[in-house]
């Protein structure tokens, strides 16, 4: 278990992993990404790791590219279009996303936000399900931005695999900090698969951008150990 996230084991699609019914079941578990309740049994709707959380969520962490929007999820995207008071936001997944001009902080008609074609947005999705286009915000539900909104200009945005991303924002794993020792830099990671990275230097934000892919073929330990001295060679 690290840092309160358990790997349970191995699951295949239609596998069942538990039966659980809210009326005479003792407590409470919530579903996440890859799993499926009905009929009183959870089953697996995809292959990967089955994971569970000290605070019983449970989810398949599997290898994949492929964006599947989920509520809540933060998440960055690519403005496309202005329809409107709407702007079309590209998130990765099969549908773009929308966003209000009313959905950044302070935002009104007279202190409106104009975005621009390609500028890189980070923020939260409120809906997200097969029948409806996402939708997208940049304010909590206090309407403060909390570290959302349209990301400065000058960094760098490059994608990784969905589980890559799961593994970096991890409170307790170290990889990140230990780039940190060795260049200052500001990182924002999306549950879509997309990172951005932001240093002084091109050079430097492309050893970090090089450093972070490590992730796709090492465990973070593995790439831990060799994100410094990639560093030193790249910078």
């Amino acid at each position: 278990m690290l840092g309160g996230l358990e790997s349970v084991r191995v699951v295949l699609p239609g596998d069942e992993v538990m039966s659980y019914n809210p009326d005479s079941s003792g407590g409470s578990i919530f579903l996440g990404p890859g799993l499926r309740w009905e009929d009183g049994m959870v089953r697996a709707a995809k292959a990967g790791l089955l994971k569970k959380t000290s605070r019983h969520l449970y989810f398949v962490d599997t290898h994949q590219k492929r964006y599947i929007p989920q509520r809540r999820e933060y998440v960055i995207g690519i403005v496309t279009k202005k329809k409107g008071d709407i702007y079309k936001i590209d998130i990765g997944g099969s549908e773009q996303a929308t966003i209000s001009f009313l959905s950044f902080e302070n935002a009104s008609k007279k202190t409106r936000r104009d975005l621009a074609l390609g500028d890189l947005i980070y923020g939260q999705l409120i809906v997200a399900n097969k029948h409806m286009e996402p939708e997208m915000v940049c304010i909590d539900a206090y309407d403060r931005a909390m570290g959302m909104g349209v990301l400065p200009a000058g960094g760098v945005m490059f994608n990784v695999s969905l589980q890559v991303a799961r593994e970096i924002i991890n409170p307790d794993c170290p990889f990140l900090l230990t780039l940190s020792k060795k260049v200052k830099y500001t990182v924002v990671v999306g549950m879509n698969g997309r990172v951005w990275v932001k240093a002084a230097h091109q050079n430097s934000m492309v050893a970090l951008m090089n450093c972070i892919l490590m992730l796709e073929y090492m465990t973070p330990d593995e790439a831990n150990e060799k994100a410094l001295k990639l560093l030193e060679a790249l910078m």
